[in-house]
């Protein structure tokens, strides 16, 4: 990922990042209409990505979170 200068714009980055990883390690299972900027909207609940990120992104790389994410919630 090239890096920017403005650090929200970075920040959004990593989650889009994220959300691609998320959509890569379902097999493409999720359909885009459920992905928010912050959050996957699932019928029986909501995953809240900023959260999910900020609780395990000191220790792992970003890959790692979403594969956590895919496992923690069954998708």
């Amino acid at each position: 990922m090239e890096e920017l200068d403005n650090p929200l714009l970075s920040r959004l980055q990593r989650l889009q990042d994220l959300k691609f990883l998320i959509d890569r390690g379902t097999d493409h299972r999720l359909d885009y209409h459920r992905f928010r900027i912050f959050e996957i909207q699932l019928p029986t609940q909501t995953i809240d990505l900023v959260a999910e990120y900020q609780a395990y992104a000191q220790d792992r790389t970003l890959s790692e979170v979403a594969e956590l994410i895919v496992q923690k919630y069954r998708l």
